[in-house]
């Protein structure tokens, strides 16, 4: 996880037990027929007498899951997929006048494919691409069949800049909004009620290919509220919850699931200040500078796409994710001191508006609305 920040705490009310679970479940969310009772068991043999008055219970922790919901925190709590074991996913950009960005983002916003759609601003003004939104989808045709319709429908050239390397992919948020720092939980449950660690289910796949892809379709959106929710889910698709719980464990002991836990939407928990910080590095030097990258606190993301000259230089994208602007431009500072960057070319965008924020899907219908409706973000 990235460096705790402390959040403003009129920017968002939250218990301890909320913060809490924010902290310990982003990752390693229990797969175990009652997993809010394996989280309430596994908080409470932290001792955290400053924390909780009361024993946690699985419903305390449900209810608090429930509105961290309503309260817009949490997007889903489920898998996030490694895109290229998923299917086909790029990254995309639009150069949009300023008067126009709401109509087009709405545009952008009716396909079904687009997960994340934010506007961003070029802070030294190299740039007129201000729209920035990722694509997936379940094979590299049907992702470009989404691009080309897009364009159709915007009038405008997409920039499309697909992941060629990771280095640091592993969003995930540490946060105090309560002003009372959350401890990390250590995973030291002796019952076998649940089984918590997923990479150590070996066990055949069991389901059929097509059972298989009626359950990734149904966790892309996030687990049922449900106090057993893979239980609901195998009733769903006619299977086991035995089944429903050893295929999950095996997505991610391939990989195909990256985490499986509580996916936070940041800008509600403060963090507004969200840079993409690009570099055009020297083919030779990028993995090497990457690497290097990839191991600050401060940095979220970092992954190298390709260049589109002449009108996009840069081939190396990190994320900085804060919640102060002067923060976050002072760690980007200190960081092009420190790792000696001061030469290489770079810009900063800010997103300053997010229009979409949702999980990913890979395997969608075909429907787009057709009606253009303003934006609201």
């Amino acid at each position: 996880m990235a460096t705790v920040q402390k959040i403003p705490q009129n920017e968002m009310k939250l218990t301890q037990l909320q913060q809490d679970i924010i902290n310990n479940f982003q990752k390693g969310f229990p797969l175990c027929s009652s997993p809010y009772l394996a989280m309430a068991e596994k908080l409470n043999s932290a001792n955290l007498p400053y924390n909780h008055d009361e024993t946690i219970t699985e419903h305390s922790v449900f209810n608090s899951l429930l509105d961290l919901d309503i309260l817009g925190v949490t997007s889903r709590i489920g898998p996030v997929f490694d895109h290229k074991k998923a299917g086909a996913s790029t990254l995309a950009a639009l150069a949009v006048k300023k008067e126009e960005l709401n109509k087009i983002a709405s545009i952008v916003n009716q396909f079904e494919q687009v997960n994340h759609n934010y506007a961003r601003g070029s802070h030294f003004n190299k740039t007129n691409y201000n729209l920035w939104f990722v694509v997936t989808a379940s094979d590299p045709i049907a992702l470009n069949q989404v691009l080309i319709r897009i364009e159709l429908l915007t009038g405008l050239k997409i920039l499309i800049l697909p992941m060629e390397a990771s280095y640091h992919l592993d969003l995930a948020f540490a946060v105090n909004v309560t002003g009372k720092a959350s401890e990390k939980i250590k995973d030291n449950l002796s019952h076998n009620k649940s089984n918590t660690n997923t990479k150590a289910i070996a066990e055949p796949d069991s389901l059929p290919e097509i059972k298989k892809l009626q359950l990734r379709k149904l966790i892309e959106t996030g687990l049922p509220q449900h106090l057993q929710p893979y239980s609901k889910l195998a009733k769903k698709i006619n299977a086991t919850e035995k089944q429903v719980l050893n295929q999950i464990a095996n997505w991610q002991h391939t990989g195909l699931i990256r985490r499986f836990g509580l996916v936070i939407k940041h800008r509600k928990l403060g963090y507004n200040a969200n840079a993409m910080v690009v570099w055009n590095i020297d083919s030779e030097q990028v993995d090497n500078i990457a690497a290097k990258l990839a191991k600050r606190e401060e940095v979220s993301l970092c992954y190298r796409r390709p260049r589109r000259l002449p009108d996009w230089p840069y081939n190396l994208f990190c994320m900085i994710h804060g919640t102060d602007k002067t923060i976050v431009h002072q760690q980007i500072e200190a960081l092009t001191q420190e790792l000696s960057l001061g030469h290489i070319e770079k810009d900063i965008l800010f997103s300053f508006k997010a229009y979409k924020q949702k999980g990913a899907s890979y395997h969608q219908s075909n429907n787009v609305k057709t009606k253009v409706s303003n934006a609201h973000g």
